[in-house]
């Protein structure tokens, strides 16, 4: 459709749900080219709604999108292209629905193409682009598998057909879930272990034998709309593998489970929260899904924030909004990354009544007392405001309600003139360590480091000079009534006790 005056030639508007749609739905079907052996199978994939259950992602970019567009027109940014009011009545009639109604999910190119480079850059590169390049230019089969797909139908007598040639990409573009718990053997992952997340979906798959034997699990990277959202947002970042190192539902709900898990890896990391609303509310949008990413290593107790800009802030659910770091400007700014397990290690702090003040968990942005994301020692509940100095403002959270039942998260002119902060029950909280083969390899090697050394300082707390320790004991360099009872034994020793014998020298 066309708006009638086109201020600028912004061309032609489209409706966001369709464009979403269209995207996530090449990439699917781009993944089971890759992951099936024939287009019956992703055919009957697909078509069995693989959105099933998880469709409130894809929801969430559109309604992003959208809020994005009605800003720009708000504020008549690209020339004054997308009033809703110039919408040609006859031509909304006759696409069907009310006019004023599709009009208001309608956007322009222009529109969504800043949405796109704004919140996710690479949505077109791992959707269109790549179907487009496995469709016309499929990956070969390597010689190997030429090799083994030929002798095994020699044996058979058949005609050799490389029927899976969709198949032969040497890493998939999409992320596979794995647990960290495979590498515990530190010899690289000898089995799988299915995981299980309420964002991502399962992680595994079941592949029957051809002489009609057992079931086999399988890999499979579970083409989900988050999975895909996240791709979206950064596929150099976020595709190859993701090995879960922490989950609350397996891992037990303890910030030292959470801290032992994430304290040494030296690489980047995810943190994923889904909580909902402390009222008691049965309303299916008072469930949120955010969270954050890093690329630096977890640091504890530093009484300060730490890491570096290459971090952001994001919130998958009810509307996608992706929240880039500031750069740090003189005092203002540079609060990243914070990690506090409430035990002190600064006993020479020139104020130790400080530390009272500092918040007791890990978080970003903010400040030590109230960071803007915040996760409370127990794991029990997040606080999440809407602005700081570190961090693009935008809704972490359920948005406040306003008057209209309006809320932009792009613009601070639409209820943001003061931070709003509100604080949620965490549901489920996951953190994932995502990146290259080279960057986890390295990552997990820096971990199994700091493990072992930490390992052995404890050993060596645990080890004491007997000697010398009973030596302080008796010389009272360490405090304690074990040996008060010597100088009385030694008096009893000549028939009397030594206070006696002091006092009859002193002639008492």
């Amino acid at each position: 459709t066309k708006p009638e005056n086109q201020a600028g030639g912004n061309g032609d508007y489209i409706l966001a749900k369709d464009v979403i749609e269209f995207c996530f739905f090449s990439a699917l079907t781009m993944h089971y080219m890759l992951q099936n052996p024939s287009p019956d199978s992703y055919a009957n994939a697909i078509d069995k709604g693989n959105l099933s259950g998880e469709n409130f992602i894809t929801q969430s970019m559109t309604s992003s999108l959208l809020e994005y567009a009605t800003r720009c027109r708000k504020e008549n940014n690209f020339g004054g292209c997308g009033t809703v009011t110039g919408f040609s009545t006859t031509q909304q009639t006759t696409s069907g629905g009310d006019p004023s109604r599709r009009a208001e999910k309608t956007v322009s190119r222009t529109e969504f193409s800043e949405w796109q480079r704004k919140v996710l850059p690479d949505l077109f590169s791992c959707s269109i682009v790549q179907f487009f390049h496995v469709l016309f230019f499929p990956p070969a089969l390597s010689q190997h598998q030429l090799q083994t797909q030929q002798q095994h139908h020699q044996q058979l007598q058949q005609p050799f057909q490389a029927k899976r040639i969709f198949q032969q990409y040497a890493q998939p573009f999409f992320p596979i879930l794995r647990s960290s718990k495979e590498l515990s053997s530190r010899n690289g992952s000898s089995s799988i272990i299915p995981i299980s997340s309420p964002v991502f979906g399962g992680n595994v798959g079941k592949s029957s034998s051809d002489d009609g034997g057992a079931e086999s699990l399988f890999l499979t990277s579970s083409l989900s709309p988050a999975m895909f959202c996240f791709a979206s947002i950064s596929a150099n970042k976020f595709g190859g593998k993701w090995y879960r190192i922490f989950d609350g539902s397996q891992d037990g709900w303890t910030f030292h489970q959470l801290e032992h898990a994430i304290i040494g890896y030296q690489g980047p990391t995810l943190l994923l929260v889904r909580a909902s609303s402390k009222n008691n509310n049965s309303d299916d949008n008072a469930v949120v899904t955010f969270g954050a990413y890093t690329a630096s290593k977890w640091e504890k107790n530093k009484r300060d924030f730490f890491g570096t800009s290459d971090c952001f802030l994001f919130q998958l659910a009810p509307t996608l909004c992706v929240m880039k770091s500031l750069p740090k400007m003189g005092t203002r700014g540079g609060h990243y990354m914070y990690f506090n397990n409430g035990m002190s290690t600064n006993i020479h702090s020139g104020n130790p009544s400080k530390k009272d003040d500092l918040a007791k968990g890990l978080g970003f942005g903010g400040t030590v007392s109230h960071p803007r994301l915040f996760v409370d020692i127990h794991l029990e509940e997040c606080r999440v405001s809407s602005q700081d100095t570190s961090f693009e403002e935008g809704h972490l959270g359920l948005p406040p309600s306003t008057n209209n039942g309006d809320c932009d998260p792009f613009s601070s002119s639409s209820g943001f003139a003061s931070s709003t902060t509100s604080t949620l029950h965490i549901d489920s909280l996951e953190v994932y360590a995502v990146g290259d083969e080279d960057t986890l390899r390295e990552g997990f090697e820096a971990q199994y480091q700091h493990r072992d050394i930490a390992d052995a300082a404890l050993r060596n707390a645990r080890t004491v000079d007997k000697a010398a320790f009973l030596g302080d004991l008796r010389n009272g360099v360490v405090e304690s009534k074990a040996f008060a009872h010597r100088g009385q034994v030694d008096g009893r020793a000549h028939g009397s006790l030594k206070g006696e014998e002091d006092r009859k020298a002193n002639g008492l």
